[in-house]
């Protein structure tokens, strides 16, 4: 387990407390949650039980769990109706702290919308004179949000703790894969984005692309169907919301050109959109500076934003294992594909407290014919960061920082009382003037890949 150490103290901490505990952790499939809990559980000293939902419902699930404590407990399988008679079987056998994690918990909401009512009088009536805490983990962000953690939900206010996994960020990537330099890896993140279950099907003994050959496009590898799965498992119409993605993957950022691009009606897609956002594959982006404006919609993760651009267009030649073609074709544009995943790692650099300004929101600008691709905004300190990100084969020179502060003033934010400070990041570095310019300026920060690689260590 790479780089979830906070993730890690935070749930140990809360399931070695004197008092039991309610936790609730959630996030989207493939993001490390099952590894997380199961890591937390075996260092713990206290007895512990991990129980697996799927999909045939809450009374299947309540005495298959029956089962599972019973076979725990070395015991005969009760019978049981539901999982009120689940945790009073479980009650009865427990002396002592005990701890149980209910994976894809948030399957059992969606077939049964009283089994937050359930939980209720599992937590206040069947467990409240025992040492058994609960773990709740779902994949379904807004199931879990809506059905356990929201004011509405008979569980409200019951909780001890709860964490949103997120997947890694780029500076976690290059852990996996230690034998790449700062520009491979950030590469390697264009392609596999952050979900650990992607990462760790490449191998960095081999070069980038013959791992995208070897375990993307080749047919029958792990992830060669993995979004089209994971759209069949978790919704309706899958090949809707795949044309989606394609558009978005292709450049459609707006609801009239995903729907042009599809043949749809404009106003029928909202919903398909809305969906992806809910599994975090999709989110609408709104200028940083004006958080309420117009949107566009974006692909959040990059293995998905790889996967509709270069394996579902080539679906047939890679049926028929013809990988070459395709591998050809991204090795003359996979600099420009990871143009775009390098302005995120960008943003992302900035937020660490090693960047040199202090930004509490980090995002892209946008007005009119405008753009910047990395704003950052400090209320307290009036400070507005500006900067561009060049995924190029030629040193960045000074011309540069004259058209970022020839848009400075287009940028409205706190009118003129700010102080404006500067960042370029460059693929291929800096000229000789723009660097020995920056040394004359407090005002000017220049990041390499390698720099901008180190700001998360």
């Amino acid at each position: 387990m790479i780089n979830r150490e906070n993730e890690l103290d935070w749930l140990t901490s809360h399931l070695t407390r004197d008092d039991r505990q309610l936790l609730v952790l959630y996030g989207r499939r493939r993001v490390g949650k099952t590894t997380l809990v199961t890591t937390a559980l075996e260092s713990l000293t206290q007895d512990t039980l991990y129980y697996l939902c799927d999909q045939r419902g809450p009374a299947h699930n309540a005495t298959q769990f029956a089962r599972d404590c019973a076979e725990h407990f070395d015991d005969v399988p009760p019978d049981v109706d539901d999982f009120a008679d689940a945790f009073r079987y479980l009650k009865a056998r427990v002396d002592g702290p005990f701890v149980v994690a209910l994976d894809e918990f948030s399957y059992l909401v969606e077939a049964d919308e009283t089994i937050p009512s359930v939980f209720q009088t599992v937590v206040d009536e069947l467990v409240a004179d025992t040492d058994i805490s609960l773990v709740l983990l779902g994949s379904s962000i807004s199931m879990m949000e809506e059905g356990v953690l929201s004011y509405e939900s008979p569980l409200y206010g019951r909780r001890t703790g709860q964490w949103r996994l997120e997947p890694l960020a780029a500076g976690e990537v290059r852990k996996f894969f230690p034998q790449y330099d700062a520009e491979t890896a950030i590469q390697a993140y264009s392609v596999l984005g952050g979900i650990p279950a992607y990462l760790e099907q490449f191998d960095d003994d081999d070069d980038l692309l013959t791992n995208i050959e070897r375990h993307i496009l080749s047919k029958g590898e792990f992830l060669y169907e993995e979004p089209e799965f994971l759209l069949r498992q978790e919704l309706r119409e899958p090949t809707t919301y795949m044309a989606i993605l394609e558009a978005i993957a292709s450049g459609a950022t707006r609801v009239t050109d995903i729907a042009n691009n599809i043949d749809k009606n404009a106003s029928g897609i909202t919903r398909y959109l809305q969906n992806l956002i809910r599994l975090a594959l999709v989110e609408r982006e709104t200028p940083v500076t004006d958080p309420d404006g117009r949107g566009v919609y974006r692909l959040t993760d990059q293995f998905v934003r790889f996967w509709f651009r270069y394996v579902s267009p080539n679906r047939g030649t890679l049926e028929q294992s013809r990988t070459g073609p395709v591998r050809d074709s991204i090795a003359e544009s996979l600099s420009t594909h990871t143009s775009v995943a390098f302005e995120e790692v960008c943003r992302q650099a900035v937020t660490t407290a090693a960047f040199p300004v202090a930004c509490a929101r980090v995002g892209r600008w946008w007005y009119k014919e405008a753009e910047i691709d990395v704003v950052g905004l400090n209320p307290q300190t009036n400070t507005l960061l500006l900067g561009e990100c060049k995924w190029t084969n030629s040193p960045v020179s000074q011309s540069l920082v004259d058209e970022l502060e020839a848009t400075e003033p287009e940028v409205r934010w706190q009118g003129a009382d700010r102080d404006i400070e500067y960042a370029l990041f460059s693929r291929s570095g800096f000229t000789d003037e723009l660097v020995e310019y920056a040394t004359e300026r407090e005002d000017l920060h220049l990041f390499t890949p390698a720099d901008v690689m180190a700001l998360f260590e």
